[in-house]
């Protein structure tokens, strides 16, 4: 069994370097995995549906186009409230240390997308980016909302599987005027058929997508 500490932090400058040959600040993701992770504590656990979950694949795919990945396995009695406060600390010391709010994207899968969108709630950055896949977004932002809190902010891109039972149905989603005021939110419909599968590798539909939006690939 892996080790129940699983963190990647990878800096690659080349891809993002200047004309002038100094590197650019690198662009930043934290990644939030799925349930089965945290259940298990193995970042490679088995869905006896799904199969295995490759985590330090998805891992390795975002440091190969130029991120400087973070992410760790969660404690598995961390609730989505606490995971959330730590993403919010997590993002508050890269703000503070003079990383641009557009250089810093967070990608959650499943139970990963619920806590990336109470930290875009909590966080209230117009400028961060978050990346959710295996949820259904308009769903998630009422119910924010209809809890009496606030609702996400910031650039939003979310993924869903059309095949997926744990989302679907899913109302597409349309941000009435004034509804969400500082979220910026697009949605892209997977055909895969790997049902909620499909965010357990690294499948170009998604993956290029992602970095692709984050501003990494030239």
């Amino acid at each position: 069994m892996r080790s129940a500490l699983f963190a990647l932090a990878v800096v690659v400058s080349g891809s993002n370097a200047v004309a002038t040959g100094d590197p650019a600040p690198p662009r930043h993701l934290i990644y939030l995995h799925g349930r089965i992770v945290q259940d298990q504590q193995s970042a490679r656990p088995r869905h006896p549906r799904f199969g295995y979950y490759e985590m330090e694949a998805i891992v390795a795919a975002f440091k190969d186009r130029g991120f400087a990945v973070s992410g760790e396995i969660r404690p598995k009695s961390a609730s989505v409230a606490d995971s959330a406060d730590n993403v919010v600390a997590q993002v508050r010391r890269l703000l503070d240390s003079g990383v641009p709010a557009d250089h810093v994207t967070v990608v959650g899968a499943s139970m990963g997308a619920g806590i990336a969108l109470v930290a875009a709630a909590r966080l209230q950055q117009p400028g961060l980016r978050f990346a959710i896949l295996g949820a259904c977004l308009s769903r998630a932002a009422e119910e924010m909302i209809a809890g009496g809190g606030r609702g996400p902010s910031g650039h939003v891109l979310s993924f869903r599987e059309a095949s997926d039972e744990l989302t679907e149905p899913c109302p597409s989603w349309k941000n009435e005027p004034g509804r969400f005021p500082s979220l910026e939110a697009r949605e892209i419909v997977l055909h895969t058929g790997l049902g909620h599968g499909f965010l357990y590798g690294p499948l170009p539909e998604w993956v290029d997508p992602v970095a692709d939006w984050a501003g990494t690939i030239p």
